[in-house]
This record gives C-alpha cells, sequence and structure tokens, in this order.
C-alpha cells in the first residue's frame, strides 16, 4: 500500500471544492478532488485534525495483486508454478514422514 499524504504538498491552496455532511456523518468527495488524488473505491483516508482546527488527510492506496506484477526486480528466473508446487510437496511429505518415525 502506498501512503499519500496530502501534506506533503506546498502549503498554498491549489484546489478547493465544497462537500455537505450527510446525516450519517459522510462525506462525499468532490470527483476533481478524487481525480486529482487518484482515489477509488476502497482506499483508506486518515483524517488528522491539528491544534488550529485545520483537517490533513492520509490516503492508502490499495492495489489488486495484479497491479503488483512486476514492480519487483529480480535477477533470477521466475519458476513455473507446478515446479513450486512439487517442491512444496516434496518438503511437506518428508516432514510428514519424519514426524511419523519419532512417535
Amino acid at each position: 500500500m502506498e501512503k499519500m499524504n496530502v501534506s506533503d504538498q506546498p502549503s498554498p491552496v491549489v484546489m478547493k471544492a465544497t462537500s455537505k455532511l450527510s446525516s450519517r456523518g459522510q462525506v462525499v468527495i468532490p470527483v476533481e478532488i478524487r481525480k486529482t488524488l487518484g482515489l477509488n473505491e476502497g482506499d483508506d483516508l486518515t483524517f488528522i485534525v491539528n491544534q488550529d482546527g485545520e483537517i490533513k488527510v492520509e490516503v492508502t492506496k490499495k492495489y489488486r495483486l495484479s497491479q503488483l506484477i512486476g514492480i519487483l526486480k529480480t535477477n533470477q528466473p521466475f519458476r513455473p508454478i507446478e515446479e513450486i508446487r512439487d517442491e512444496v510437496y516434496r518438503t511437506i511429505g518428508a516432514k510428514e514422514l519424519k514426524d511419523g518415525e519419532e512417535n
């Protein structure tokens, strides 16, 4: 998850939008703010209120696993999933046999 802290942006107002608080305490973030911050459904927002009553928002982006493929670089080639499964089964099988011998 990537944190994007709005407070890291320069202090002068870059954008201003208005919204209303619903009877259930919900606020709709205006579309232009959502687009600017790249907000999507499911993203977590943390509200921080300072001593002056100013509110700052931290955004924690959530990504699908498919969006993260290739993000980590490696010098080793990827092993086929069948090879990895076979290794796991061999390891678990060996452990089970060893555990059975100890009884």
